[in-house]
């Protein structure tokens, strides 16, 4: 009888997880065909961005009473209080109050979280987006006021400073717009108000020195949704195909290790998070289409709903950045996750550049460009704070600080050794992109596994020796200094970067570095695209910003 309870119990709670997933799905799909109705039915040429804004607001709302019901008002009570704040506070301190309280809001409902039979979609995954935007609005009140002061800003937090509060139907509109309030990504206001209200002389003529401009290509929009779809439906494929053959659990297991050898095992391991990552992708790729285009499966993992996130910005006019040399439109500005530079990086610092790419931004503006000194080493905190108070996250995290640091000084001492022919360069190039990828799951483990006895059980089956090879890397090779150049701030959150690694960097990232005037709207309108609003968080190409640094994992 206690079996036959226990049975009926393990089939409720799988068809629970899956309607939950169902409605996840149901609501990142509708948000796609809401994205093409805003284009259609409200686009900028009729000039009431009022009611663009309730459109966002009001289905924004609707898919958290879908998908969380009732608990609605955790998500609006952070809100609220980060109003009056705002509003109300004392500005010369707002900004870390708001940035307090909105992160640490967001770890309380995580502590109560961590014990209760939560559903698989819960009230701590919109605040999750929620406290980057509130965070980033409130910063940038305070960058424009302590620039009215005298105060000399990088270029980049001179572009997105806010001039002036939002009403409360533009603040409520941007913080819980549908396109990315149920999985991101984060965008700054500056680039929500352009695609809210376009590149009108009223905005485009503030006294600012990087005013962002709108950008839209409705003639290429349905094929960037359409090849957005298709690598959705392929990603999930991957996921569900391949998950039962290689499943995480055998990583930890004492028969499985006992049976094979290391070799085999290191190769498992690779597949296993490998298929773990095709999830990411699934879901930030959905969210780019309905923002940018449009305006067993699990998408309880942020790959999936990526792709699912790039969709939504996309459908609705949101993530186009120009056409790239060849003439080709590119729909990345809203794009999370770089997927063919991720799986063949040749070192942790490019894998991390390209992984949860606007929540990396989000990261060095609110806490690396601000922290006064170890920088590297609070944005990782930051960032294991905001996915959650598992102690498995600031493992991960505390370790990529090292693992970073370790890269840096492997490329500044050996690439050079490697540099006498094209062979030779081949040679490490593959080399670190091996050595890369199959250290990543000894990185990431204690962040997917919460079982203590699991991640010391898989560590020590490979005799910790990920962790002694970077161990001894930060101690014995050289730092290789070079002094900054005043004029620009770093690529990443790295504060130095080598020569060595800075060519790695360079040859990772032109395709990047080429389309910043795309950004800024400093082109000729390629190919008759109608200029609209700027897409992208990228800052202007003399900033040297590339969407780079600390990447992070998004809460699976």
């Amino acid at each position: 009888m206690v079996c036959l309870n226990y049975t009926l119990e393990l089939y409720v709670l799988i068809i629970a997880i899956f309607l939950h997933q169902l409605n996840f799905v149901v609501a990142e799909s509708s948000g796609i065909l809401l994205g093409f109705l805003l284009r259609v039915a409200l686009p900028h040429s009729i000039n009431k961005p009022s009611w663009r804004l309730f459109y966002c607001l009001f289905w924004g709302i609707a898919f958290l009473l879908f998908l969380i019901g009732k608990s609605i008002w955790v998500v609006f009570l952070q809100i609220m209080v980060c109003y009056f704040i705002m509003k109300h506070g004392p500005q010369r301190y707002m900004s870390m109050l708001v940035f307090f309280f909105a992160l640490g809001y967001m770890l309380v409902n995580y502590l109560i979280r961590i014990n209760l039979d939560t559903p698989f979609y819960d009230e701590t995954y919109p605040l999750m987006v929620t406290t980057q935007k509130l965070t980033s609005l409130a910063f940038g009140l305070s960058d424009w006021r302590l620039m009215q002061k005298g105060k000399k800003m990088t270029p980049e937090r001179e572009k997105w400073a806010v001039r002036e509060m939002p009403n409360l139907l533009e603040y409520l509109a941007f913080v819980v717009s549908f396109q990315g309030v149920l999985a991101g990504p984060f965008c700054h206001w500056n680039l929500y108000r352009a695609f809210i209200e376009g590149n009108t002389k009223a905005r485009l003529s503030e006294d600012t020195r990087h005013p962002v401009r709108y950008e839209d290509d409705p003639s290429t929009v349905g094929r960037a949704v359409a090849t957005k779809v298709i690598a959705v439906a392929f990603w999930t494929y991957i996921q569900t195909s391949m998950h039962p053959l290689f499943p995480r659990a055998l990583d930890a297991d004492p028969d499985f290790i006992a049976k094979h050898n290391i070799f085999y095992r290191a190769f498992h391991a690779y597949l296993t998070f490998f298929i773990q990552r095709s999830k990411y992708y699934v879901t930030w790729i959905l969210e780019t289409l309905l923002t940018n285009n449009t305006t067993s499966f699990d998408f309880s993992s942020l790959a999936i709903r990526t792709l699912v996130a790039d969709a939504v910005y996309n459908a609705s006019g949101l993530g186009y950045i120009g056409d790239d040399e060849n003439g080709q439109p590119q729909w990345t500005g809203m794009t999370n996750v770089h997927v063919v530079k991720i799986e063949t990086a040749p070192c942790l610092k490019i894998y991390l550049d390209n992984w949860n790419i606007m929540t990396t931004h989000w990261l060095r503006h609110v806490c690396y460009m601000r922290a006064p000194f170890l920088n590297t080493l609070f944005t990782f905190i930051l960032s294991a704070l905001w996915h959650g108070v598992h102690p498995g996250y600031y493992i991960t995290f505390i370790a990529a600080s090292f693992f970073v640091q370790a890269g840096r000084k492997a490329r500044a001492n050996i690439r050079p050794l490697f540099q006498g022919s094209q062979t030779s360069r081949f040679v490490y190039d593959v080399i670190t992109t091996l050595a890369t990828q199959v250290s990543l799951p000894h990185l990431v483990f204690s962040f997917v596994v919460r079982d203590s006895q699991q991640i010391l059980r898989f560590h020590k089956s490979f005799y910790f020796g990920t962790y002694i090879i970077v161990a001894c890397l930060c101690i014995f090779l050289p730092q290789h200094k070079q002094k900054r150049r005043p004029t620009s701030p770093p690529a990443s959150p790295e504060k130095e970067l080598p020569p060595a690694a800075k060519s790695d960097n360079d040859r990772d990232n032109n395709h990047q570095q080429n389309h910043h005037t795309h950004q800024n709207g400093n082109h000729n309108n390629p190919g008759g695209h109608t200029e609209v609003v700027a897409a992208g968080d990228m800052a202007s190409h003399s900033e040297g910003l590339q969407r780079r640094g600390v990447e992070l994992v998004q809460k699976a």
